[in-house]
Formats: structure tokens, sequence, C-alpha cells
């Protein structure tokens, strides 16, 4: 087997793995991230982030340089792109943190002396605890909850599109500290902001311009495109640039009587660009447990909710914290990891099945609005 046995595993290199990945590191603990992918380019748009939360998690403060860039509304605003950036140059810079990009997990072990994965190359990867980061269709989850591994559809997905202020006519008519605008049209729910630029630029004219569609009359397209299964599981997304000519059409011609003119230009070239537009079911998921043995679950991994509450990096970002401290402070005695991820699950279970309950009950009367409207 090809690792340090003292190191921490962690499944998925995205938000909430990196961000795991820092708060051990800043504990003293070495971490192993394995990630599917070769270094992600693009995510959702808009992310509300706490960033004393993510200082006091990490050990880095977002604000120092080389500062994130946000929207410093009431709740502060990045994209995506650049949370992911930020945390990425953190973790590779730190010491203690290996980054192995481009490795497939296929199947988890906890039955020998130190839990283990197999890549889909046949190598192997052990450590003192395996930790799963690996989104809502998350494999790890498998191992923990067997009884109850998938996220299930909540009846309705999100387009969404990120543009380039400096491709419209004018800039946006909305202040660069004016946080979100939200609003209900037309069984609709309509989100849309003001962001940084790719330089993190403030000026009007040099932002960028995101908006999410919320759209609870899109099953059948679902089901055609194979994103939702017989059961209700998702199994995939309408990725940008692999959305028909027609659905596109369909969603322009709605603009006029759906968006207002103050972001109808920003949704329109969003839409028409056919590398900008994106469609994500969304999935919600309830979790019983967040550990078994010597395995865990953070963010998405453990708990999916609807991008409505606005809560999900930063309960990501909390997760992190608290299985990062339990584990510093036990250290190395005697089955120290499973008493850890025992104190992990009681501490953080109770909140976080809460927060799907709400999140849930948010779906509900969001479809119930869009089936009268």
């Amino acid at each position: 087997m090809q690792t340090e046995q003292s190191e921490i595993l962690v499944i998925g290199g995205s938000l909430a793995g990196l961000t795991f990945a820092l708060a051990c590191a800043t504990r003293g603990m070495r971490v192993r991230i394995i990630e599917r992918s070769t270094g992600h380019v693009q995510g959702g748009d808009s992310l509300s982030v706490d960033l004393n939360a993510v200082r006091a998690v990490t050990g880095f403060d977002p604000r120092h340089a080389p500062a994130l860039p946000v929207v410093p509304a009431y709740r502060d605003l990045t994209t995506w792109n650049a949370l992911y950036r930020w945390l990425h140059d953190r973790a590779s810079r730190t010491s203690g943190i290996s980054i192995e990009e481009g490795m497939s997990v296929s199947a988890v072990n906890d039955e020998q002396s130190r839990p283990f994965v197999t890549l889909e190359d046949g190598s192997t990867r052990a450590g003192r605890a395996i930790i799963g980061a690996d989104g809502y269709r998350s494999l790890i989850r498998r191992a923990v909850s067997p009884e109850a591994p998938y996220a299930q559809y909540a009846g309705y997905l999100v387009w969404r599109g990120l543009v380039d202020e400096r491709l419209l006519s004018q800039p946006v008519a909305w202040p660069s500290n004016g946080g979100l605008w939200i609003e209900f049209v037309a069984g609709y729910r309509l989100v849309a902001a003001v962001l940084p630029g790719r330089d993190g630029s403030l000026e009007p004219g040099s932002r960028q311009i995101t908006f999410a569609w919320f759209d609870a009359h899109q099953e059948v397209l679902l089901r055609s495109t194979g994103c939702l299964t017989g059961s209700g599981s998702i199994v995939g997304t309408l990725p940008r640039g692999m959305i028909d000519a027609s659905v596109r059409k369909t969603l322009l011609e709605a603009i006029p009587s759906v968006w207002p003119a103050i972001w109808a230009e920003a949704v329109e070239a969003g839409i028409a660009g056919e590398n900008l537009l994106s469609g994500a079911p969304i999935a919600e998921y309830r979790p019983e447990r967040l550990a078994r043995g010597r395995i865990a679950l953070i963010g998405d991994a453990a708990h999916t909710v609807s991008p409505m509450t606005g809560r999900g990096y930063l309960t990501g970002v909390e997760d992190a914290g608290a299985l990062a401290q339990a584990l510093a402070d036990l250290g190395d005695e005697e089955n120290a990891v499973v008493r850890a991820l025992s104190i992990y699950e009681s501490s953080r279970l109770p909140y976080v099945k809460g927060l799907v309950s709400l999140s849930c009950r948010i779906s509900d009367d969001y479809r119930k609005y869009a089936s009268e409207n």
C-alpha cells in the first residue's frame, strides 16, 4: 500500500475536502486528498461565505493577501471558482497536505488494521481514517449508510449562469454592495446578484453577473436526459455546453414575462451563450449517521440541502472544524479515531438533520407555489 499510515485520507478535493484538509493541517495532522478530477474548472456560480468561520477553521484569513474577492453585503458573496482557487492554493502550499488528482476511488474497506481505499487503477491508499467529502452522489456514503446511500430529487432544478458584465450593453444597475436579489414570479424562484470580476474588481462594468432560475417544471426533461432514475435518485446534471438549443429557446422566450429589466440582458446572455448555462437538479439527503467505524462524511456527502437554505458551504465548514478538532483532541490514544468520529457524529447529527428537514419544508413550499402558479 502506497501511503503514510498516519495520514487521514480525504476523498474529494472540492470545497469541503480542501477546507477539512486545511483544518487538519493547522491542527498538526497529515492529510492526503484523493480527487478524481484534475483541477476544477467550473462549479456553482455564486456562494455565500462566512469569512470569520473560514478563518477560524482553516487558520487562513480570507481578508488577508492574497484575499478572497467578495461582495461585502449582509451575507458576503463570492464565486465558486474564486473560493476553490483560494482554498486549493492554500492547501497546495501547506505542509502536511498531499493532493492526488485524477484518481478515482472504486472501493472502500474498513476491515483491516487500517482503513483503505482501492483506486480504479488497482492501487490502494490507507490511513488512520477515511473522510468522505465527495459530494451529494458520494461513494463513501455507501460505506457509512449502506441502507440509505442515495440523495433524492427535491422536485425542481436550478438553471444557473455567470456572465461577464463587459459582454453587456451597459453595466447592471445594481450596487456592488447590494447582495442578492430574490423574487417569486410566475411559478419560478429567481435569484440574481453582482459578483466580483475574474480579477476581483467590483467596479461597474468589470464585475460578473450571476442568476439562478429555480424551475419545478422540468421533470420530463430530467428523465429523458437520464438525470433521474425511476426511484427519484439523481444520477446526472445538465452541464454547460450540453443543453439542447430547443430548451434554451424556450427559456429565452420566457425572459420578458419573468425577469425584470435590470437583470434581463444578463440572463439572456447567459442562456444564449452555449457554454454559460447549466441545469442542476436539486438533491436533498437527511442522514441517520455521519460515521461508521473509521469512516466519516462531511459536507454534501453527509447532508445535502437546497441552495435556498443558503447554508450549504457554511455547514461544510462547520463539519470540517468539528471533525478536525475531535481528531486533534484525541491524538494517538487507543481507538482514538473511532472515538473522535463518534464525538463528531454526536455533536453534528442533530443539527444537520434539522437543517435538512428545514430544506425539505422550503422545497415543499416552493413546489406548492410552483404548482399553483
